[in-house]
Order: structure tokens, then C-alpha cells, then sequence
């Protein structure tokens, strides 16, 4: 990978076009990777497609599973092609009425406020994804029930293999989830003492006491992979490639860390000692407590960093290339005490990245990995990414500060393996980003491009500087090639629940914009074997 020039679309599911509420692995999935196509284009990147967790905003980066499927991406249609569902279920999905409910939102933290407490009490009216959520699941666990009660010998034998398959993560998320909805507790570490603690007794019993609900569980799963596989051999075929994202943190309310307590640096009670964050810096006081827990890093080397091995190897089995998010923690990450309520008092502790990447890549010989090493403190991790060839991120709209000159995200001072974006799903579109310009930047964009920067020019300016980069990779989000401004940003870091609802509409991706993407990408040498 990345061995020829190319370039690609960012686009998470979520953002397509669907009937049901949210976007899908469904028809307009298969529709994008026709425009990808058409387009001349190579990549198309995704955010993370875990479970999302309705306390934490719907933020795929906050889920209670490192290793599940969002079954929220399920598509009912082919479901019903397949006749898990019928044809009248479909017809009545968007007559049903969506009951309004409380949703309090925490931050995915170490206590009692880490999940989702859905009551009665206070009205709210759902978001989006909130509402698809819950207008979808009663649909979804109707297709599982079906399938457990009518399929076939052969499809049942298929269904018990991915069970086989998947044990090493499904059984826990399983009876994880199926806990959660038992004990109307989404809490684990307010379940009963034995089951927090995992005795294998009190989980033998509850399994079978849960069998049927766990079942229905894993079924959803199986038929999220089986869709994402179908959806992934489509692509292959038109030469697409999808790019993945893994969080470098897990969510503390999830199955990841009440399986494997010894992973990460939980007190005696198993609460979480210490919390993930950023310091303070020039644009923010407190600093970012983002109150993940902290993985206990002996620990992990001590067992030859088998967790990470399987979770890697399982992005490696969904993607042909997976973005790793916050790539500085695994050199130097910041630890917060968990009873500090912003992330001013912590400090810096090493990682063992050397270790880590030894082992990974004894484990995998290659890593089809780009890092994100945005930021403060990348010096601690180009060392590191220098000697195994891993690529790095460029942003565009990072590079128009003071130090233009000499900015590492200025195309001047691109080398060839880097992936170049305009712009990432964290940042605002790039119009956006031209309306929210100081004058400074202003005059700094006319300065570097030689003519006046306006609305009118900015995007198509920034975008062809992008693809113009000797980056091997290159990647725009869809808000960029159709010109859109701030009010179609995906996420605004920090507004919880108000980000990652933005929708792509059915008649935005025209023939005219595939035809003006595919001249650029000619005209920039990434489309392999074609001229200009």
C-alpha cells in the first residue's frame, strides 16, 4: 500500500443517504463506491465502526466495544432481501412515531456518569442517530429472532463458524450487552459484586439465564460482518480501498475493560486510577480530559501485547488500511488522577513504543497503518515512524500560521510518505475554516497562492494543493469536493451529542462533480495508468 500516487474520499456510513435515518451498508454504500469509482479515486475512508454508546453523543470514537460492529449500520433492505424482514416491516419503518426520551449525556468516564441513562422524566427531542437508534432496533432484533428461529441448516452452520471465529471478543460483548439491558444498570461496575468481578460461575449462570438475548446479539453481529464483507469484495472489484480508524482508548463502561481489568490502571474497587487527556495549552486552559482509562502498560508487554495483537489483527481483516487515532500515546501519553475534574494536574509518562512496534511487527511484518501524529510532541514518535516507513498525517489548513515557512503541513515540506488531507472530520470544512480566517491567515493564503483567496476559490485552491503534493496518498472529505461551509461539519470536538449527525444528500454527488474529481486526479497522477 501507498507505493503508487493515489487519493481518496473520507466518508463515514453515517453520513450516507438512507431511508431509515441514518446511513448504511445498504444501496447508497454500493452507490458511493460507484461515484468513488467514476471519480478516479482509490480510497475511501471511514471513521470507527464500533458500537456507539448514546451517553457519549453517538462519537464512534467512544464505543463499549473495541472489536463489534455498529448495528446501527445494519441495512434492513438487504436484510429483507435475504427475508430476515418483510417487505410491510420495511413499509411501516417510517410511519412508526419516534417516542421522545431523556438522554443524559456524560463524558465516557471512570464513575457512575460514563453511559447513556435513558428515563422517563425529562422530554427531549432525538438527535438524528438518536432517533434511528431507536427506531431501528426494535426492526434489528426482530431480523435475529427470525433468523434464530428459521435458518437453515447451512446458514445456521455459517453463523455457528463466525461464533468460532469471533469468540476471543463476542462472547464478552454479548453477555456485556445483554447484562446491560438485564439489569437496566449500563453501568458494569454497579452490577452485583460476582459478576463484577467475573466469577466464572455467576457468568456461566447468567449466560444460560441470558441465552436467548445473546444470541439475538450475536446474530446482529454476524450479519454486520457479513454485510461489511459483501460491501468490501464490491469495492475491491472497482479498485477501492477502505481505510479504517482505531481510537487508541477504550471507553471504561465498555466489554474491552471489564474482560480484561488487568489491562488498564483500576484501583482495588476497579475504578480507574488515572485518565486519558491532553495538558493545557494556548487554546485551552484546563486542558482535555477525555477520562478514558489508562492502560497498564506492563501489564500488556508481559502477555507479548496480546490484546493489541488481536485488535489490530482484526482492523487488518475489516480494512486494507486503518488510521491509528492519537498515535503519541503509544510514545508518551498524558495521565490525569481520575479524581481531578479537568486535566491541568497530570503528567507525562512514557509509553513503550519500541516494545509495542517490535512486537507488532514480529507478530505482522507489516503494518498497513497511517498514524495520526497531529499536534504537540510528534518529535516523540517520528523516530519511531521513520524506522518502520509508517506514514504520517498532513493537514492543509494547519499550515497558514506564523511559521508557514517551516511548517511541516505546508506542501512545500511534504515528503512522498505522508497522507495529505484538506481537511479531517475534527476539523471544519474547508470553507468553513475560510469564513472563521483571521485577516493574518487571510493574507497569508494570498501571499503563498499568489492571488486573492475568496470563497469562491478557496476550496477548489486548497483541494488541487492537496492533490498537487508529492504525498503518495491524498484525501479530501466529501464536504470539500462539493464546496460546503460550516454548517456541514461532521464533529466540533467538545459539543457531544450537536456533531456527527451531518447527512450527504441523494443528489449532491452528480456526474459533473465525479467528472471534475477524475480531471484533477489525472491531471495529479493518481489514477494509476492514465494520462492527462
Amino acid at each position: 500500500m501507498l507505493q503508487q500516487r493515489s487519493s481518496g474520499l473520507l466518508l463515514h456510513i453515517t453520513s450516507l443517504p438512507s431511508a431509515h435515518g441514518v446511513g448504511d451498508l445498504g444501496p447508497e454504500a454500493y452507490r458511493f463506491a460507484d461515484f468513488l469509482h467514476a471519480a478516479g479515486q482509490t480510497y475511501w475512508q471511514i471513521l470507527p465502526l464500533t458500537p456507539v454508546d448514546p451517553g457519549a453523543g453517538f462519537s464512534p470514537y467512544s464505543s463499549p466495544s473495541a472489536f463489534a460492529g455498529n448495528s446501527l449500520l445494519i441495512s434492513l433492505e438487504k436484510l429483507a432481501d435475504e427475508n430476515w424482514l418483510s417487505d410491510q416491516d420495511l413499509a411501516g419503518f417510517n410511519d412508526q412515531p419516534v417516542q421522545e426520551v431523556t438522554v443524559t449525556e456524560a463524558p465516557s468516564t471512570s464513575d457512575e456518569a460514563v453511559t447513556a441513562v435513558l428515563t422517563e422524566s425529562v422530554v427531549l427531542a432525538p438527535s438524528t442517530l438518536h432517533a434511528a437508534w431507536l427506531k431501528k432496533r426494535p426492526l434489528l432484533q426482530q431480523a435475529a429472532a427470525t433468523f434464530l428461529r428459521t435458518a437453515t441448516p447451512g446458514q445456521r452452520a455459517d453463523y455457528d463458524r463466525f461464533c468460532g471465529w469471533q469468540a476471543h471478543w463476542l462472547d464478552d460483548y454479548a453477555l456485556f450487552s445483554a447484562l446491560q439491558e438485564e439489569t437496566g444498570e449500563p453501568v458494569w461496575s454497579h452490577w452485583p459484586e460476582e459478576i463484577v468481578r467475573r466469577d466464572p460461575q455467576a457468568l456461566a449462570q447468567q449466560t444460560e439465564l441470558l441465552h436467548d438475548r445473546i444470541e439475538e446479539i450475536k446474530v446482529l453481529q454476524y450479519f454486520f460482518l457479513r454485510q461489511w464483507n459483501e460491501l468490501v469484495a464490491y469495492c475491491y472489484q472497482r479498485n477501492i480501498h477502505l481505510i479504517g480508524d482505531i481510537p487508541i482508548y477504550v471507553q471504561f463502561n465498555s466489554a474491552d475493560v471489564w474482560a480484561n481489568p488487568t489491562l488498564f490502571k483500576l484501583d482495588e474497587d476497579l475504578k480507574p486510577l488515572f485518565v486519558a487527556g491532553a495538558p493545557p495549552d494556548y487554546f485551552s486552559e484546563y486542558g482535555q480530559r477525555w477520562g478514558n482509562p489508562i492502560y497498564d502498560w506492563e501489564e500488556h508487554q508481559r502477555t507479548g501485547f496480546a490484546w493489541w495483537r488481536h485488535r489490530l489483527r482484526h482492523q487488518m481483516s475489516l480494512y486494507s488500511l486503518t488510521r491509528l487515532d492519537h498515535f503519541l500515546g503509544f510514545a508518551v501519553y498524558w495521565e490525569i488522577p481520575a479524581d481531578e475534574p479537568t486535566a491541568k494536574v497530570g503528567e507525562w509518562v512514557r509509553a513503550p513504543i519500541e516494545e509495542f512496534m517490535h512486537a507488532m511487527y514480529r507478530q505482522f511484518v507489516h503494518l498497513p497503518v497511517i498514524a495520526e501524529d497531529l499536534g504537540a510532541r510528534t518529535a516523540d514518535t517520528q523516530p519511531h515512524m521513520r524506522h518502520y516507513g509508517i506514514p504520517g498525517m498532513r493537514v492543509l489548513q494547519f499550515g497558514f500560521g506564523i511559521d508557514m515557512s517551516t511548517s511541516s503541513h505546508m506542501v512545500h515540506n511534504y515528503t512522498e510518505n505522508v497522507v495529505a488531507y484538506s481537511g479531517t472530520h475534527d476539523n471544519n470544512t474547508t470553507l468553513g475554516w475560510f469564513h472563521e480566517a483571521s485577516e493574518e491567515m487571510r493574507k497569508h493564503l494570498d501571499d503563498y497562492f499568489g492571488f486573492p483567496i475568496t470563497d469562491d476559490n478557496v476550496v477548489d485552491q486548497i483541494c488541487r494543493r492537496t492533490m498537487q503534493s508529492v504525498a503518495r496518498l491524498a484525501i479530501m472529505p466529501v464536504q470539500d469536493i462539493l464546496n460546503l461551509d460550516e454548517t456541514n461539519r461532521m464533529n466540533t470536538p467538545g459539543l457531544g451529542g450537536q456533531s456527527w449527525q451531518w447527512r450527504l444528500k441523494l443528489d449532491q454527488l452528480t456526474e459533473e462533480v465525479a467528472e471534475k474529481l477524475l480531471k484533477l486526479t489525472i491531471m495529479t497522477g493518481r489514477v494509476e495508468g492514465a494520462q492527462s
